[in-house]
C-alpha cells in the first residue's frame, strides 16, 4: 500500500493536465457559462480570468511546494551516499555489523529520505531503474530485502514507526 505522500504524488502527477484543461475550457466557454450575467454583476467583467489567475497562481504556489520537497529529498538522498561512501573509505576492515551501527546513528533521517526516493524508484517501469535502485537500498541499508518493493515499505514503515 503506498503512502499518503505517494497517493498525493500520483494524484498530482495524474491531475496536473486535467486541472489545466478544466481552466482552458472554463475560458473557452466563458460567454456561455449558466449565471454569467449574476456573475459579472456581482463580481465584474472579468470574473472568470480573476479566478482562472487565482487557481493558476495556487498552483504555482504547489509545484513550488513540490520542487523544495524533491529537492529535500535529493539533497538528503546524496548526503546519504557521501556519508556511506566516506565511512567505506574510512573504515576499511571493520565488520558490516559495526559500519552498519554506525551509519544508522550518523543521520538517520537523511538515510531514510533516501531510502523513500529510491523506494519510489523501485516502482519504475525500467528494469534498469529498479535494478539501479535495488542495489543503492541495499548498499545505503546494508540488508536486502529483495526486488519486492512492499518488503522494503515494511522495512521502511518499521524504521518510521
Amino acid at each position: 500500500m503506498q503512502d499518503r505522500s505517494g497517493k498525493f504524488d500520483s494524484f498530482f502527477r495524474q491531475g496536473t493536465p486535467l486541472f489545466l484543461l478544466g481552466l482552458l475550457l472554463l475560458v473557452l466557454i466563458e460567454p456561455w457559462l449558466p449565471y454569467r450575467s449574476y456573475l459579472v454583476a456581482t463580481f465584474g467583467d472579468d470574473v472568470v480570468l480573476k479566478v482562472a489567475v487565482v487557481f493558476l497562481i495556487g498552483y504555482v504556489l504547489l509545484l513550488w511546494g513540490e520542487s523544495l520537497r524533491l529537492h529535500g529529498l535529493l539533497t538528503g538522498l546524496l548526503e546519504a551516499f557521501r556519508s556511506f561512501d566516506r565511512e567505506q573509505a574510512a573504515g576499511g576492515g571493520r565488520g558490516a555489523g559495526s559500519a552498519k551501527a554506525e551509519r544508522a546513528a550518523r543521520d538517520p533521517r537523511a538515510r531514510l529520505e533516501a531510502a523513500k526516493l529510491l523506494l519510489a524508484a523501485m516502482g519504475s517501469d525500467d528494469e534498469s531503474i529498479r535494478e539501479t535502485s535495488h542495489h543503492n537500498l541495499v548498499r545505503l541499508v546494508g540488508e536486502d530485502f529483495g526486488r519486492d518493493p512492499a518488503a522494503w515499505r515494511d522495512w521502511l514503515s518499521r524504521q518510521q514507526g
